[in-house]
């Protein structure tokens, strides 16, 4: 009884080796990927997804070491799309070929994914800096400008541009604020520093003609109406209020019109254009223009005075 029982439990062994042998054989015999994950700067990365996928078949994944190194079996022969993907860096793939009964590599190099900060200044430039810190400068100085604090915007840009002169467009910035703290001379010697520069020397230009204009040298209008694309609304207002000014209003409607073109939720332009209307004697257009105003904005000074004159019109 006992040998039958034996033989019986060696009958079932044999049974299972003969199920899980071939079983084991061939996944030891089906393809491998190994490979490692390393920065632009040659250092290893860990806790990396890599996948493989090829049409018709399961995705295989992995996680790499902390050396960066990865290692996947359970390939079939073909064609295989290997991707490694982690947060802070552009994925990277490859295709590979892979056989049943061989090997592959995989081998990646993945740039680390930059911040707006660092894509303005550029990588070189930030090298052995704090970038997180001086991005956080830069936003409390644009922070103070916008809050018309302009002396401590003067001072934060004037700082970052000692750690970082390739900044050069924050010239612009302190021109505007010394502009806006009505400081004109310092404003046209920040502008002047980049008159000569490739990319901002165009914009420094009409950042001087708008502060020589703002001075009273309406002679600095012509170089505004030359500027383009670089011309803003208040720009082309104020050539309209330099032709209206000289009594030239049919030149001051064409700028009037290109300002309110660019904004037209913009009360001054239309209040001005009815104005205009008004010294012309042509009524109707100037109730219209009046009446934009009151839609745009009824309770601003502009719109106030546009229901009243509205209000007296025949």
């Amino acid at each position: 009884m006992r040998f039958a029982h034996l033989l019986r439990g060696l009958s079932v062994l044999a049974l299972l080796l003969a199920i899980a042998v071939p079983s084991v054989l061939a996944q030891a015999t089906r393809g491998r990927v190994t490979g490692r994950v390393l920065d632009g700067d040659g250092e290893p990365i860990g806790a990396v997804t890599i996948e493989a996928n090829s049409p018709g078949r399961d995705t295989l994944a992995t996680v790499s070491e902390d050396d960066g190194r990865f290692s996947m079996i359970g390939f079939s022969s073909g064609q295989w799309t290997i991707t490694a993907q982690v947060d802070g860096y552009q994925p990277g793939q490859i295709v590979t070929a892979v056989s049943q009964q061989g090997a592959a590599t995989a081998n990646f190099s993945l740039n680390r994914v930059l911040s707006p900060f660092e894509r303005l200044v550029g990588e070189e430039a930030l090298e052995g800096l704090d970038a997180d810190a001086l991005e956080a400068d830069l936003n409390a100085a644009d922070d103070a400008f916008d809050t018309q604090d302009y002396a401590t915007a003067i001072a934060a840009y004037t700082q970052l541009l000692s750690v970082l002169p390739s900044m050069t467009y924050l010239h612009l910035n302190i021109g505007n604020a010394h502009r806006g703290n009505g400081d004109y001379e310092a404003a046209l010697a920040s502008y002047e520093r980049l008159t000569g520069d490739p990319e901002r020397g165009e914009q420094a230009k009409v950042e001087i003609a708008r502060t020589r204009l703002a001075m009273g040298d309406l002679d600095a209008a012509a170089d505004i109406a030359t500027a383009g694309a670089n011309a803003s609304r208040e720009d082309l207002f104020n050539l309209g209020e330099v032709e209206f000014a000289k009594g030239e209003m049919e030149t001051a409607v064409d700028w009037y019109e290109k300002a309110a073109a660019i904004d037209p939720n913009w009360e001054k332009p239309w209040f001005k254009l009815a104005l205009v209307s008004l010294n012309l004697g042509d009524f109707e257009t100037a109730k219209q223009h009046f009446q934009k105003v009151i839609d745009i904005a009824p309770s601003s000074e502009d719109g106030v005075q546009a229901q009243a004159t509205l209000s007296a019109l025949p």
